[in-house]
């Protein structure tokens, strides 16, 4: 019978000197944080478990000192463990401890995940020289959604196979050295694997796997395991092995399967064909040889929208040529890639969003940026530096922005409210003086006190 323990057994040299980190999303069940914390130190001695109230606090955790803090991507409830790098052995044994804790003291769901952070302590093996292309074609993203189904098309760990470049080519036999040469590294970490971190100082090097999570993705230990052992594997061999033969096939199926793809939608007819329920219009106007004689120009807008999209079905698409932009009108949106500057009208909308002029439209655990909602509904989702007008937020993390809408429930953190912003009992707010976990504080200068003039409507602080 084959086991999850013994897959690698015959690669224990690879996994000996890897280095690895491990960040941990879960839910506290009854115990209060502060229990939480007793009970992490005592479960995970000697190492001590330090906690914050602060989301992505400074503090640097390392072998001897990990760190617990509230994770606002989730609700008020949830947090995130986070160690410091450690050998695998010591990884190994401390991944086992800490989903244990989990199972006893936590619960997960899909909002939860684990992050691994690999790099090695071999001199020999510098995370500079690692293979990006050979990374991506040996990463075996179905094995994983096998796995962790939810997690396919996850916003937030994107398929990392979509960083190799191809609406550029004309044809399929393209020299490997023209993609590897036209390869450029992601601008965000949204990604199934992060490598952002790789060109960091030789300390600070790291490749950051984000795929693992979901419902309950604690209760099966032995996968979990097995896919660490397998990113290291991974990591490792894309340093120290040649471009191969399988590899180049696999490069090939990629591209002759994306290749078709930007192309069958290259003229307006085959659109037409291929999406009979996604009306382009240009300024409003669906006349054909009006759209038609735009289409040209304007396809790549289109293809990119449509591949940020998880089966974008039907809607309107409307072009505006004075402003050289898209609005999206009546669609249901389910963003797999940041989508950036579009307005979107009359939608439904789960992912993320920047820089987007959202109207009309239905949020649901989403992250919005820099953006401006007017009479939408969001829920469960986050929302950094936007501007607020006559909607309704649910259960929401509000940062930054100007607020002049109704919120019901979440976490509000920062931001300016206006004339007609209004918050319930629900909302917790949370400033210098008001903490995440509401907890109490020694100090007579530290009882909560609204120093910064915030106005906050029917919430009793004590």
């Amino acid at each position: 019978m084959e086991k999850y323990s013994d897959k690698f057994l015959n690669h224990s040299h690879k996994l000996k000197d890897s280095v690895i980190g491990m960040e941990f999303e879960f839910y506290m069940k009854e115990m209060s944080y502060y229990k939480t914390i007793e009970m992490l130190n005592k479960e995970l001695s000697p190492v001590k478990v330090w906690g914050f109230r602060q989301y992505h606090s400074s503090f640097k955790p390392d072998f001897n000192n990990f760190k617990i803090e509230p994770d606002l991507s989730g609700g008020s409830n949830m947090v995130e463990l986070v160690t410091g790098p450690m050998n695998y052995y010591d990884a190994k044994y401390f991944l086992v401890k800490i989903v244990k804790f989990i199972q006893n003291y936590g619960y997960t769901n899909e909002k939860c995940s684990l992050h691994f952070n690999v790099s090695f302590n071999d001199d020999e093996i510098d995370l500079k020289d690692i293979n990006i292309l050979k990374l991506i074609l040996n990463t075996d993203e179905e094995e994983i959604y096998r796995a962790y189904p939810s997690r396919k098309n996850n916003v937030y760990a994107k398929s990392f196979k979509n960083v190799i470049p191809f609406k550029e080519y004309d044809f399929f036999n393209i020299p490997l050295s023209v993609v590897k040469n036209n390869m450029r590294l992601p601008s965000d970490k949204y990604y199934g694997v992060n490598v952002l971190n790789i060109n960091s100082p030789r300390d600070e090097q790291r490749v950051e796997y984000r795929y693992i999570g979901g419902d309950d993705y604690e209760k099966n230990l032995g996968q979990i395991i097995y896919f660490m052992e397998r990113f290291v594997i991974s990591v490792r061999d894309s340093i120290t092995l040649p471009f191969n033969n399988e590899d180049k096939n696999k490069l090939e199926d990629y591209l002759e399967e994306n290749i078709s793809s930007y192309k069958n939608l290259s003229s307006y007819d085959n659109f037409i064909v291929e999406l009979p329920k996604i009306q382009i219009q240009i300024d409003q106007n669906s006349n054909y040889d009006v759209v038609n004689s735009y289409y040209t120009s304007i396809y790549d807008k289109i293809y990119n929208f449509i591949k940020s999209c998880d089966e974008l079905k039907e809607g309107i698409m409307n072009y505006v040529t004075q402003t050289q932009s898209l609005e999206i009108i009546d669609a249901d949106i389910k963003a797999t890639s940041t989508i950036k500057t579009v307005d979107l009208v009359n939608c439904t909308l789960t992912g993320i969003f920047y820089d987007c002029y959202i109207v009309g439209s239905e949020l649901m655990n989403s992250q919005i940026t820099r953006s401006k909602l007017y009479q939408s509904d969001a829920y469960k989702s986050k929302i950094l530096n936007c501007n607020i007008e006559t909607s309704t937020l649910e259960d929401c993390y509000f940062v930054e922005g100007y607020l002049n809408g109704d919120m019901r429930g979440g976490v509000y953190r920062s931001g300016k409210l206006g004339p007609y912003a209004s918050m319930d009992s629900n909302v917790k707010v949370i400033d210098n003086d008001r903490n995440f976990f509401d907890t109490k504080f020694n100090s007579e200068d530290d009882k909560a006190s609204d120093k910064k003039g915030l106005s906050v409507f029917g919430k009793d602080f004590k």
